[in-house]
């Protein structure tokens, strides 16, 4: 009875944002780019597979559909590639159109 729960787009953006804040660390951020890249190898991909499976299962208890499921997963993929890039350091339009959201 705690009041009513936010709406899929602020549980997104608050989710998001925390995300940010734990892959501000830009080793840790590294680090889960370069287990994705590594998943060839058949170890790894069960622990990447497991961690992805968990991640799933708590983004679609907080946002309720498997739609925001995938726009959360899409928009953290672009929020890495603009993070490890630094593009947001980046004044040129292509920068800009990766960035702004």
């Amino acid at each position: 009875m705690g009041g009513a729960e936010p709406p899929p787009e602020a549980a997104l953006d608050a989710a998001r944002g925390a995300y940010a804040a734990l892959v501000a660390d830009r080793n840790i951020l590294r680090f889960l780019m370069h287990a994705n890249c590594a998943a060839g190898e058949p170890l790894v991909a069960q622990a990447v597979r497991r961690c992805y499976a968990k991640q799933v299962d708590t983004v679609r208890q907080l946002l309720g559909d498997d739609d925001a499921v995938r726009r959360w997963f899409g928009a953290g993929m672009l929020d890495n590639v603009v993070a490890v890039l630094g593009l947001a350091d980046i004044d040129e339009p292509w920068a800009r159109v990766l960035t702004v959201r």
